[in-house]
């Protein structure tokens, strides 16, 4: 039986190929990434989403208590406080924290509120019934769009 030994053929990447790569993908990372994540637009995000959610459990806190339930947003302090009085004087109390509801939100945000405070009834109604609208503008990056939260006079939908 005869055998030949011919030329191994051996594939991969050298070690001077792979560094090259991994230089490269850093540069185009530490350039690009800045401009995919910026810590604002989270903010304003994040800002949004806890003045919507704190709007509904104030609604659903009213329609399962029976009795209206306020909202006070302050649009000075950033500041939203769920109370059975209109200055949160008696506070609705925070599943997660049991404490006074009370939220801050971040300080690179401008708030403007149509009503404040709003209430729902126990009927999940907005008091007043009229419609209620909230602006969140990112005040450190203004071309961002403004959020808008609309609450609808007779049913109290938080959109």
């Amino acid at each position: 039986m005869r055998r030949e030994y011919g030329l191994i053929r051996e594939y991969g990447f050298t070690i001077v190929e792979l560094v090259a790569v991994m230089v490269i993908t850093g540069i185009v990372a530490a350039i690009s990434a800045p401009r995919f994540v910026g810590v604002d637009a989270f903010e304003a995000r994040g800002s949004y989403a806890t003045l919507v959610s704190a709007l509904r459990y104030a609604q659903k806190t009213a329609v399962a208590q029976r009795r209206i339930v306020y909202a006070n947003v302050s649009t000075a302090s950033r500041t939203v406080c769920l109370g059975y009085t209109s200055s949160c004087s008696s506070a609705v109390i925070d599943p997660a924290t049991q404490a006074a509801y009370s939220k801050t939100l971040s300080n690179n945000v401008t708030i403007t509120a149509s009503t404040t405070p709003i209430g729902f009834d126990g009927l999940g109604r907005p008091v007043p019934n009229a419609t209620a609208t909230f602006t969140i503008q990112n005040a450190v990056v203004p071309s961002e769009s403004t959020r808008t939260i609309t609450v609808e006079a007779e049913t109290g939908y938080v959109r």
